[in-house]
């Protein structure tokens, strides 16, 4: 018996069930502040914004719990 066939092989790992983006009305529910807040949060590089399509765009899941640790209060 060789070591490799010791091994159990595992199937690969299925893909995340988390979001990678967040339409805006989902992301303002998620953060508690209104469509503008979202906006000038883009503007100001704090969230990252990515154009979906024409007329959709998304902001990244990372970029939404980057800024919750940013802003954690020490406890």
């Amino acid at each position: 018996m060789t070591v490799a066939s010791t091994f159990t092989t595992h199937p690969p790992h299925p893909p995340s069930t988390r979001a990678l983006l967040y339409r805006i009305n989902v992301a303002e529910a998620k953060l508690g502040v209104s469509r503008s807040t979202i906006y000038r949060l883009v503007h100001n590089g704090e969230l990252e914004l990515v154009k979906i399509g024409k007329r959709s765009s998304g902001i990244t899941a990372t970029s939404v719990h980057a800024m919750i640790e940013r802003n954690k209060m020490p406890c």
